[in-house]
């Protein structure tokens, strides 16, 4: 996709609405009369808290606090439902399994089964609100979740405030997957390309596993704190690392945001450096429409990572920025 034709699109979608297809994205599905304290205690949010139709963004630790997965988690009346990126779930639901015991837990991949779509925008909710009208009284929380029908086809639909310009998950079967797409297509809701996604991701510090960060990793070195770790929650697989991180005060690297000058958009694996010191590494990089500027997801060392940090790539100046983010979960 041009640079022109990915402004225009982005000022199109981020000004009004419109979707993309997160294909092939993992889900579990969680039952049992234990999930939920089954769940609270192998993750880093609060899962016991979560009433049906309430959910909440999380960290999967092994026994040394390095991360396993990090999923969107949706508690409902009969199920859990854990969301994350493509081919994930018979990796994660092999970590969990060997954790159940005689807890009343049952673990299945509906990743075949559920496909899932990202409808983000400023005007998402008005979008939204046209297919669940009573969008605006029900879905008032991040991960806040509920059914309705399109046509004959239902539809679970998601508050996800992670782009900055808002948005929701919809999740339908895979046969209704299509059906939900006409119907959006009528709302005049645009289908975005690969390309808009990724720079809208990288403008809202969007992460992804197996992208910007993987099982060599602890969870605040993804600087997801405030929205996917409960440091009040007790006692959970990993926690005692977790909370040791917390009690020091900082990490030894971070993922955060870097803005470059001119028109060259770095590739991942980039290095940056701090005047001759190799700081961090590049892991994800779009032309920002936002910006109007090259802007960068980069893990970068202790000491070169705070907002207003000049780096360089290349000899090309750099920055570290912070751009809007989603509101704090509790």
């Amino acid at each position: 996709m041009s640079r022109e034709s990915l402004e225009r699109e982005h000022a199109l979608v981020t000004q009004a609405a419109g979707a993309v297809p997160l294909d092939r994205w993992s889900t579990v599905r969680v039952t049992g009369g234990d999930r939920a304290s089954f769940l609270h205690n192998m993750c880093t949010n609060d899962v016991k808290g979560l009433s049906s139709g309430s959910g909440c963004e999380a960290f999967f630790t092994d026994v040394k606090g390095k991360i396993v997965a990090h999923a969107f988690i949706l508690a409902g009346d009969d199920e859990t439902l854990l969301i994350t990126v493509p081919e994930q779930a018979a990796k994660l639901i092999a970590h969990l399994d060997r954790y159940i015991i005689r807890e009343d837990v049952k673990l299945a991949d509906a990743s075949a089964d559920i496909r899932w779509m990202l409808v983000m925008g400023h005007r998402s909710d008005a979008a939204v609100n046209q297919l669940m009208p009573s969008l605006s009284t029900t879905l008032t929380a991040p991960w806040s979740h509920a059914r309705n029908h399109v046509g004959d086809a239902p539809i679970q639909f998601v508050r996800c405030d992670v782009p900055w310009c808002g948005g929701y998950f919809l999740g339908s079967s895979s046969a209704q997957a299509a059906v939900l797409q006409r119907r959006l297509a009528e709302l005049e809701v645009p289908q975005g390309a690969e390309a808009l996604w990724q720079a809208i991701r990288v403008e809202s510090a969007w992460p992804l596993w197996g992208v910007d960060f993987d099982d060599s990793n602890l969870p605040q070195e993804v600087g997801r704190d405030a929205t996917a770790i409960h440091f009040r929650k007790g006692c959970y697989l990993g926690q005692e690392t977790v909370a040791r991180i917390d009690a020091l005060g900082h990490v030894n690297k971070k993922l955060v945001q870097i803005r470059f000058a001119g028109d060259a958009v770095p590739q991942p694996g980039a290095e940056v450096s701090q005047g001759d010191q190799l700081v961090g590494r590049v892991t994800s990089a779009n032309w920002s429409p936002q910006l109007q500027s090259p802007l960068a997801l980069a893990m970068v060392r202790r000491g070169a990572n705070e907002t207003g940090t000049t780096l360089q790539w290349n000899g090309v100046p750099a920055e570290v920025v912070e751009l809007p983010t989603p509101p704090t979960a509790a």
